[in-house]
């Protein structure tokens, strides 16, 4: 998990304690400061880590997520058999991990598994019931017009990250998709189990910060460049396109669409 200047101390704590209550109790919980938090998150971690499976990891300098991430990867990669996502404002339920950990136990194939998500508000009130492709051919189908899986939802069997490498850094946003693309372009192995066990928050600026001629173009390369990497075929580029029209409409449209248009 990465934690940056902006986050929430309320939703952090939320986050925390799902993961330490988890009823899978054999793990390590890396957090990672990506530049200077705020003193009250500060406070709570530092507390926190009186749990000996807690580890903070302290980088002064803001980098963004994928960096983070790939710094905690370099850390650790090699430790551990499966590695768990968890973003900052988020719950995961108690039994995430023990079922996911079950299906990777009982499916040596598969490199990566998600889980269905309930997203929630800033006061915790549900908003929409996310429901994700299953099976590996589902996901890939699914991935031709968008995102398969759910990032902070996620697990990796560390084969992921020998298969597919660490995360790209060179994209302006949308470091899971490239993520998911090169996975797929390496033969990594991708499932989603269709039970709600995690809560993902939609923040108040959520449409905001993904809309305007910035973040369209970003969306439209990225999704170009995954079709050319997957050889997906020129129609899955008018998805591309379809994705730069809606992320140029204002807000309140955003919101119309991403509740009813899934």
């Amino acid at each position: 998990m990465s934690l940056y200047k902006n986050d929430i101390i309320e939703f952090v704590q939320q986050a925390v304690e799902s993961i330490l209550t988890q009823t899978y109790k054999n793990f390590d919980f890396y957090i990672i400061t990506d530049g200077p938090i705020s003193k009250d998150v500060e406070s709570y971690v530092s507390e926190k880590s009186k749990d000996s499976r807690l580890h903070i990891i302290r980088r002064k300098e803001n980098k963004g997520l994928a960096s983070s991430l790939n710094e905690l990867l370099n850390l650790t990669l090699g430790e551990y058999e499966y590695y768990a996502r968890m973003d900052a404002d988020d719950v995961s339920l108690r039994e995430r991990f023990s079922k996911q950990i079950e299906y990777l136990d009982s499916n040596p194939d598969t490199d990566c598994v998600g889980c269905w998500a309930i997203e929630i508000d800033e006061d915790n009130k549900e908003y929409f019931r996310k429901e994700m492709p299953i099976t590996n051919d589902e996901c890939l189908e699914f991935f031709k017009k968008r995102d398969c899986m759910i990032h902070p939802t996620v697990i990796f069997r560390q084969s992921f990250f020998q298969k597919a490498g660490l995360y790209p850094e060179d994209t302006y946003f949308g470091e899971d998709t490239m993520m998911w693309a090169n996975g797929f372009a390496h033969g990594c192995r991708f499932y989603n189990i269709p039970e709600y066990l995690f809560k993902f928050r939609i923040n108040k600026d959520f449409f905001s910060r993904r809309r305007g001629w910035k973040h369209a173009k970003s969306i439209f390369t990225l999704r170009h460049r995954v079709n050319k990497l997957l050889h997906f075929g020129p129609v899955t580029d008018l998805y591309a396109v379809l994705y730069l029209i809606v992320k140029m409409m204002p807000t309140p449209i955003l919101d119309i669409i991403y509740r009813k248009g899934r």
